[in-house]
């Protein structure tokens, strides 16, 4: 683990001879509504009402994990409480879920997550560093909001629920911003390990990146994975000139998730020493990003106010998830209040 640490400390410390390095980051990280129906990840969930969102705490722990805090971004709450969080945070993470993403005048979700990457591209253009992290449905959403065409995107396409797979890295990944400072063991490992963690029925073909004008511009493919049935999805991107980066696994499931999915059960998620060096590799990169980030809370409380320490995770009842935070939907009289199960 102590060269994954100190390639991130040194890459932080070439960076700060630009600026002031910022080492009380927060991530925000963007909730989902609980849909019993059609979250994949929390189907038969009986016990909660659909007005209900909620946000997987292994992000949370992520996050945490490479010394940065967390906010909740609600996604349905009004853009003047979206715009002013985003001034005050250093990074977003959008994860992944079973939620509606397709864009629609109905959509809060879409919505919400277009505004902040909207405003995160402006940021950057401005060139004050701010990072987007995109996992699994998280993925799908930051390539949907690039192309602004819904139907690059492979609907049930793959059968992965609890596949653990090794990448298959492209001919740029290892120069990438991404992988370059990979130790050259964990490197091995991640082409040769099954130590990434895939739960998706949808995704992106590679030839997407290549046909569509926007995302070809935008994102370089580093990663693809086949299935056995010879159909290819893309696993892992970055963006060109943007610190975005995103993957259809799930790095921080190896290290704070416990329960069983799909045909592997409890063995879906890997364990091993290099998952878990590699979900730790991944946290790191990302807030070493945010850590370069200018915005701040103010003098006024907020701060406190808005953190996630506030709210308390509980057991998801489904076994799905090792822990999530719950609350009641702005819908639901106006409250946006922790559900307590």
């Amino acid at each position: 683990m102590l060269p994954n640490i100190l390639l991130s400390v040194s890459a932080i410390f070439a960076h700060a001879i630009a600026g002031v390095v910022n080492d009380r980051p927060i991530i925000g990280i963007l909730t989902q509504p609980l849909n019993i129906e059609s979250d994949a990840e929390l189907t038969g969930a009986r016990s909660f009402t659909s007005n209900q969102t909620y946000i997987a705490a292994s992000y949370v722990k992520f996050a945490e994990s490479a010394g940065a805090r967390v906010v909740p971004l609600h996604f349905d709450a009004d853009e003047k409480e979206l715009q002013s969080l985003f001034t005050k945070i250093n990074g977003l993470i959008f994860p992944g879920g079973g939620a509606d993403i397709f864009k629609s005048s109905q959509n809060k979700l879409r919505q919400s997550a277009q505004l902040l990457y909207d405003l995160a591209l402006a940021t950057n253009d401005r060139g004050d560093t701010f990072p987007i992290h995109g996992t699994c449905m998280g993925f799908q959403l930051l390539t949907l909001l690039t192309a602004q065409n819904d139907s690059v995107m492979c609907r049930g396409c793959f059968e992965t629920e609890g596949t653990p797979l090794p990448l298959d890295l492209t001919p740029g990944a290892r120069a990438s911003k991404l992988f370059r400072d990979m130790p050259a063991p964990l490197m091995s490992a991640l082409v040769s390990e099954n130590i990434t963690e895939n739960s998706h029925s949808s995704g992106i073909v590679p030839e997407e990146y290549e046909q569509n004008a926007r995302l070809h511009e935008f994102y370089t493919v580093l990663s693809t994975n086949q299935l056995a049935g010879g159909r290819c999805f893309v696993s892992t991107i970055e963006a060109k000139r943007y610190p975005i980066t995103a993957t259809q696994w799930h790095p921080e499931k190896n290290n704070f998730e416990w329960g069983s999915i799909g045909k592997l059960g409890e063995h879906a998620i890997p364990h091993s020493a290099h998952a878990v060096a590699l979900s730790q590799y991944m946290a790191n990169d990302f807030v070493a990003r945010a850590r370069l980030s200018s915005h701040r809370f103010g003098p006024d409380g907020s701060e406190a106010d808005s953190l996630i320490y506030n709210d308390v995770p509980v057991k998801d009842p489904q076994g799905y998830f090792s822990q999530i935070y719950l609350w009641n939907g702005r819908s639901a009289q106006g409250s946006n209040l922790p559900v307590v199960v």
